[in-house]
């Protein structure tokens, strides 16, 4: 079970880092959740019941560790947080840009810092 986790694992996180390394920018965004994802899966793959015996529990059961389960709960929450974040400047930058493509964001705004030194001039 544990090398099967392992390889999804992998699997996500080279899939994410693929993404982020895109010149879109919605995929940088998606890349970002993936990689959020697998460490996620990390954390749960850690928690498996061979991990230990707690207290107070019926002789066979199997058992998991609730302390990475909260780090795992942390971990989606702020995961939640940072995508919302990315997702809202993915938005705000096709509004302001017309594009969300990394090359055109940056003629873009070397045209504008053009503009700007032409305005100020001499």
């Amino acid at each position: 079970m544990i090398l099967i986790a392992s390889l999804v694992v992998g699997l996500l996180f080279a899939c994410g880092v693929r993404m982020v390394l895109e010149r879109e920018l919605v995929r940088v965004a998606c890349g970002t959740v993936l990689i959020t994802n697998s460490s996620v899966l990390l954390i749960l793959a850690g928690s498996f019941p061979e991990r230990g015996e707690a207290l107070s529990v019926r002789p066979g059961w199997p058992v998991t560790d609730p302390v990475l389960q909260s780090l795992a709960l942390t971990a989606i929450v702020i995961g939640f947080a940072v995508s919302a974040l990315l997702l809202t400047l993915v938005h705000r930058t096709q509004r302001a840009h017309g594009s969300l493509r990394t090359d055109r964001l940056v003629e873009a705004e070397l045209k504008r810092a053009h503009a700007v030194e032409k305005e100020e001039g001499p």
